[in-house]
Protein backbone atom coordinates (compact mmCIF):
# COMPACT_ATOMS: atom_id res chain seq x y z
CA UNK A 1 0.00 0.00 0.00
CA UNK A 2 1.14 3.73 -0.07
CA UNK A 3 1.80 3.92 3.98
CA UNK A 4 5.17 2.28 3.85
CA UNK A 5 5.57 1.78 7.85
CA UNK A 6 7.82 -0.62 9.63
CA UNK A 7 6.11 -3.14 11.31
CA UNK A 8 6.31 -4.71 14.48
CA UNK A 9 7.88 -8.37 15.20
CA UNK A 10 4.71 -9.62 16.56
CA UNK A 11 2.30 -8.25 13.83
CA UNK A 12 1.01 -11.43 12.02
CA UNK A 13 -0.10 -10.13 8.26
CA UNK A 14 -2.99 -11.42 6.44
CA UNK A 15 -2.83 -12.16 2.70
CA UNK A 16 -5.94 -10.50 0.98
CA UNK A 17 -6.71 -8.53 -2.01
CA UNK A 18 -8.64 -5.04 -2.41
CA UNK A 19 -11.25 -4.76 -5.03
CA UNK A 20 -10.29 -4.38 -8.76
CA UNK A 21 -11.75 -1.09 -9.24
CA UNK A 22 -9.80 0.35 -6.33
CA UNK A 23 -6.46 -1.06 -7.67
CA UNK A 24 -7.18 0.55 -10.78
CA UNK A 25 -8.14 3.95 -9.11
CA UNK A 26 -4.94 3.42 -7.32
CA UNK A 27 -2.61 0.77 -7.28
CA UNK A 28 0.13 2.51 -4.99
CA UNK A 29 -2.68 2.11 -2.12
CA UNK A 30 -4.89 -0.71 -2.87
CA UNK A 31 -2.64 -3.54 -4.91
CA UNK A 32 -0.84 -4.69 -1.46
CA UNK A 33 -1.41 -8.17 -1.24
CA UNK A 34 -0.89 -8.01 3.02
CA UNK A 35 -3.32 -6.54 5.75
CA UNK A 36 -3.60 -6.87 8.97
CA UNK A 37 -1.22 -4.14 10.28
CA UNK A 38 -2.45 -2.59 13.61
CA UNK A 39 -4.04 1.17 13.63
CA UNK A 40 -1.62 2.15 16.63
CA UNK A 41 1.38 1.33 13.78
CA UNK A 42 -0.45 3.65 10.98
CA UNK A 43 -2.86 0.93 9.54
CA UNK A 44 -3.02 0.07 5.81
CA UNK A 45 -4.86 2.23 4.01
CA UNK A 46 -5.22 6.05 4.76
CA UNK A 47 -8.38 8.21 3.21
CA UNK A 48 -9.69 11.44 3.64
CA UNK A 49 -13.37 12.53 3.26
CA UNK A 50 -14.62 16.45 2.76
CA UNK A 51 -17.56 18.35 1.44
CA UNK A 52 -17.65 20.89 -0.62
CA UNK A 53 -21.08 23.30 -1.37
CA UNK A 54 -20.58 24.79 -4.45
CA UNK A 55 -21.35 21.69 -6.70
CA UNK A 56 -24.83 22.24 -6.89
CA UNK A 57 -27.85 20.97 -9.14
CA UNK A 58 -30.74 23.58 -9.73
CA UNK A 59 -33.93 22.25 -9.66
CA UNK A 60 -35.39 23.36 -12.52
CA UNK A 61 -33.00 22.08 -15.30
CA UNK A 62 -34.21 18.16 -14.39
CA UNK A 63 -32.60 15.65 -15.63
CA UNK A 64 -32.61 13.65 -19.69
CA UNK A 65 -32.73 10.16 -20.50
CA UNK A 66 -30.09 8.26 -18.93
CA UNK A 67 -27.15 7.87 -20.97
CA UNK A 68 -24.40 6.72 -18.85
CA UNK A 69 -24.21 4.87 -15.22
CA UNK A 70 -22.18 6.40 -12.80
CA UNK A 71 -19.34 4.31 -11.46
CA UNK A 72 -18.19 7.14 -9.08
CA UNK A 73 -21.15 8.17 -7.35
CA UNK A 74 -23.28 6.10 -4.62
CA UNK A 75 -26.78 5.45 -5.66
CA UNK A 76 -29.07 8.08 -3.16
CA UNK A 77 -31.25 4.95 -2.70
CA UNK A 78 -27.82 3.50 -1.11
CA UNK A 79 -26.93 6.81 0.83
CA UNK A 80 -30.95 7.40 2.06
CA UNK A 81 -30.82 3.46 3.83
CA UNK A 82 -28.07 4.41 5.63
CA UNK A 83 -29.41 7.67 5.90
CA UNK A 84 -32.48 5.62 7.87
CA UNK A 85 -30.49 3.20 9.38
CA UNK A 86 -29.01 6.17 11.52
CA UNK A 87 -32.52 7.50 12.34
CA UNK A 88 -33.80 4.32 13.54
CA UNK A 89 -30.92 3.82 15.69
CA UNK A 90 -30.74 7.40 17.39
CA UNK A 91 -33.91 6.90 18.81
CA UNK A 92 -32.55 4.03 21.15
CA UNK A 93 -30.47 4.50 24.08
CA UNK A 94 -27.39 4.59 23.18
CA UNK A 95 -24.52 2.41 23.88
CA UNK A 96 -22.35 2.98 27.62
CA UNK A 97 -18.73 3.11 26.21
CA UNK A 98 -15.25 4.48 27.53
CA UNK A 99 -13.54 7.40 25.39
CA UNK A 100 -10.92 9.41 26.33
CA UNK A 101 -12.64 12.45 25.05
CA UNK A 102 -15.38 13.44 27.29
CA UNK A 103 -19.20 13.90 24.96
CA UNK A 104 -19.28 17.26 25.87
CA UNK A 105 -16.52 18.17 24.34
CA UNK A 106 -17.31 16.27 21.04
CA UNK A 107 -20.51 17.88 21.25
CA UNK A 108 -19.17 21.23 21.71
CA UNK A 109 -17.30 20.53 18.34
CA UNK A 110 -19.78 19.32 16.39
CA UNK A 111 -22.41 22.40 17.35
CA UNK A 112 -19.95 24.76 16.14
CA UNK A 113 -19.38 23.23 12.79
CA UNK A 114 -23.47 22.43 12.62
CA UNK A 115 -24.02 26.28 12.52
CA UNK A 116 -21.86 26.87 10.07
CA UNK A 117 -23.33 24.14 7.85
CA UNK A 118 -26.81 25.35 8.70
CA UNK A 119 -26.35 29.06 7.68
CA UNK A 120 -24.93 28.20 4.30
CA UNK A 121 -27.42 25.10 3.18
CA UNK A 122 -30.48 26.81 4.22
CA UNK A 123 -30.50 29.68 1.76
CA UNK A 124 -29.78 27.11 -1.03
CA UNK A 125 -32.57 24.45 -0.48
CA UNK A 126 -35.26 26.34 -2.43
CA UNK A 127 -33.15 26.70 -5.56
CA UNK A 128 -31.39 23.44 -5.43
CA UNK A 129 -32.14 19.78 -5.35
CA UNK A 130 -28.52 18.26 -4.71
CA UNK A 131 -26.67 21.24 -2.79
CA UNK A 132 -23.40 19.87 -2.80
CA UNK A 133 -20.51 17.28 -3.10
CA UNK A 134 -19.20 14.77 -0.35
CA UNK A 135 -15.84 12.86 -1.82
CA UNK A 136 -14.11 10.53 -0.65
CA UNK A 137 -10.09 10.09 -2.18
CA UNK A 138 -6.93 8.08 -0.93
CA UNK A 139 -3.78 8.84 0.11
CA UNK A 140 -2.77 9.67 -2.85
CA UNK A 141 -4.91 12.41 -3.25
CA UNK A 142 -6.96 10.44 -6.15
CA UNK A 143 -10.74 10.53 -5.52
CA UNK A 144 -12.82 7.31 -5.39
CA UNK A 145 -15.75 7.69 -4.41
CA UNK A 146 -18.37 9.96 -4.11
CA UNK A 147 -22.24 10.81 -3.25
CA UNK A 148 -24.43 13.81 -3.60
CA UNK A 149 -25.59 16.07 -0.50
CA UNK A 150 -29.25 16.70 -1.56
CA UNK A 151 -30.21 18.01 2.32
CA UNK A 152 -30.25 20.53 4.69
CA UNK A 153 -26.65 20.72 6.74
CA UNK A 154 -24.21 18.10 6.44
CA UNK A 155 -25.33 14.45 7.56
CA UNK A 156 -23.59 11.81 8.74
CA UNK A 157 -25.38 9.48 6.37
CA UNK A 158 -22.89 11.05 3.27
CA UNK A 159 -19.93 9.92 5.29
CA UNK A 160 -21.12 6.24 6.68
CA UNK A 161 -22.25 5.58 3.85
CA UNK A 162 -18.96 6.16 1.67
CA UNK A 163 -16.95 4.58 4.37
CA UNK A 164 -19.44 1.28 4.05
CA UNK A 165 -18.97 1.25 0.35
CA UNK A 166 -15.17 1.31 0.56
CA UNK A 167 -15.12 -1.68 3.26
CA UNK A 168 -17.00 -3.77 1.06
CA UNK A 169 -14.01 -3.51 -0.98
CA UNK A 170 -11.07 -4.42 0.96
CA UNK A 171 -10.30 -7.36 2.53
CA UNK A 172 -11.85 -8.25 5.87
CA UNK A 173 -8.45 -7.64 7.99
CA UNK A 174 -7.60 -4.02 6.32
CA UNK A 175 -7.43 -1.88 8.84
CA UNK A 176 -8.17 2.13 7.85
CA UNK A 177 -7.27 5.68 9.01
CA UNK A 178 -10.08 8.13 7.93
CA UNK A 179 -9.29 12.22 8.41
CA UNK A 180 -12.83 14.20 8.29
CA UNK A 181 -13.06 17.50 9.41
CA UNK A 182 -15.11 16.03 11.82
CA UNK A 183 -14.33 12.95 12.56
CA UNK A 184 -14.34 13.02 15.98
CA UNK A 185 -18.31 13.98 16.06
CA UNK A 186 -18.68 10.51 13.51
CA UNK A 187 -15.95 8.39 15.80
CA UNK A 188 -18.54 9.06 19.18
CA UNK A 189 -21.46 8.41 17.10
CA UNK A 190 -19.99 4.75 16.10
CA UNK A 191 -19.13 4.33 19.74
CA UNK A 192 -23.11 5.02 20.54
CA UNK A 193 -25.10 3.06 18.20
CA UNK A 194 -24.39 0.45 15.88
CA UNK A 195 -24.42 2.39 12.79
CA UNK A 196 -21.43 -0.15 11.01
CA UNK A 197 -20.78 -4.02 11.91
CA UNK A 198 -18.22 -3.96 14.76
CA UNK A 199 -15.69 -6.15 12.38
CA UNK A 200 -15.83 -2.47 10.77
CA UNK A 201 -15.61 0.04 13.59
CA UNK A 202 -12.32 -2.52 14.87
CA UNK A 203 -10.78 -1.65 11.81
CA UNK A 204 -11.37 1.96 11.52
CA UNK A 205 -9.66 4.91 13.34
CA UNK A 206 -10.43 8.70 12.97
CA UNK A 207 -8.82 12.02 12.62
CA UNK A 208 -9.28 15.43 11.99
CA UNK A 209 -8.52 16.54 9.35
CA UNK A 210 -5.10 18.74 9.92
CA UNK A 211 -6.65 22.19 8.41
CA UNK A 212 -9.47 22.00 10.78
CA UNK A 213 -8.03 20.45 13.61
CA UNK A 214 -7.11 24.01 15.36
CA UNK A 215 -11.13 24.92 15.50
CA UNK A 216 -11.68 21.79 17.52
CA UNK A 217 -11.52 22.12 21.49
CA UNK A 218 -8.54 20.96 22.95
CA UNK A 219 -9.62 17.80 24.33
CA UNK A 220 -10.26 16.64 21.40
CA UNK A 221 -7.08 17.56 19.65
CA UNK A 222 -5.05 15.22 21.74
CA UNK A 223 -7.03 12.60 20.78
CA UNK A 224 -7.68 13.56 17.24
CA UNK A 225 -5.73 15.95 15.38
CA UNK A 226 -3.46 14.08 12.81
CA UNK A 227 0.42 15.70 13.83
CA UNK A 228 -0.50 14.36 17.50
CA UNK A 229 -1.57 10.85 16.13
CA UNK A 230 0.86 7.92 16.15
CA UNK A 231 0.80 6.26 12.73
CA UNK A 232 -0.44 8.54 10.85
CA UNK A 233 3.38 10.05 9.31
CA UNK A 234 2.19 12.76 7.23
CA UNK A 235 -1.51 12.16 6.18
CA UNK A 236 -3.02 15.54 6.47
CA UNK A 237 -6.37 15.25 4.35
CA UNK A 238 -5.10 18.49 2.21
CA UNK A 239 -5.11 16.29 -0.91
CA UNK A 240 -8.93 17.13 -0.84
CA UNK A 241 -8.60 20.78 -1.25
CA UNK A 242 -6.43 20.07 -4.24
CA UNK A 243 -9.41 18.16 -5.98
CA UNK A 244 -11.77 20.57 -5.44
CA UNK A 245 -9.56 23.01 -7.13
CA UNK A 246 -9.22 20.75 -9.83
CA UNK A 247 -13.20 20.18 -9.95
CA UNK A 248 -13.56 24.33 -9.74
CA UNK A 249 -14.24 24.21 -13.48
CA UNK A 250 -17.40 21.94 -13.04
CA UNK A 251 -19.20 24.39 -10.54
CA UNK A 252 -20.63 26.26 -13.54
CA UNK A 253 -21.49 23.47 -15.34
CA UNK A 254 -23.00 21.72 -12.89
CA UNK A 255 -25.95 24.16 -11.98
CA UNK A 256 -27.57 23.88 -15.25
CA UNK A 257 -26.81 20.62 -16.45
CA UNK A 258 -28.39 17.50 -16.15
CA UNK A 259 -27.90 14.93 -13.45
CA UNK A 260 -26.52 12.48 -15.91
CA UNK A 261 -24.49 14.67 -17.91
CA UNK A 262 -22.90 16.11 -14.61
CA UNK A 263 -21.64 12.07 -13.61
CA UNK A 264 -20.38 12.02 -16.77
CA UNK A 265 -18.12 15.04 -17.17
CA UNK A 266 -17.10 13.97 -13.65
CA UNK A 267 -16.01 10.74 -14.99
CA UNK A 268 -13.79 12.50 -17.78
CA UNK A 269 -12.50 14.89 -14.87
CA UNK A 270 -11.80 12.12 -12.92
CA UNK A 271 -9.82 9.90 -15.20
CA UNK A 272 -7.56 13.58 -15.80
CA UNK A 273 -6.83 13.74 -12.25
CA UNK A 274 -5.91 10.16 -12.26
CA UNK A 275 -3.12 10.84 -15.05
CA UNK A 276 -1.87 14.18 -12.48
CA UNK A 277 -1.47 12.23 -9.49
CA UNK A 278 0.84 9.66 -11.10
CA UNK A 279 3.09 13.07 -12.40
CA UNK A 280 5.51 14.55 -9.91
CA UNK A 281 4.20 17.44 -8.20
CA UNK A 282 6.04 20.20 -6.45
CA UNK A 283 3.88 19.83 -3.62
CA UNK A 284 2.99 16.78 -3.07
Amino acid sequence: SGISMPTSSNTTLVKGRCSSILMQHCPACFAGVLFGRPLSEGGNIHIAMDRNFHHRHQQFVGDCPRFYNPAYFLPKAQVDEVGHRIQSLHKRAPKKHTSSVPDEVIDQCEHSYEAVDEKKQKAVMDSFDDTGVMALICWHDIPLFFANIDSPSEQQKYAVALLEHLFSLVPQEANVIALYDVGCVLSQSLSHYDILPSLVTLCLQFATTAMHAYGHEWACQLEYNPWMCIGLGLSDSKGTERLWSRFVKLIGIQCSSSVSAYSALTKILQTHTHREAKAPLVDR
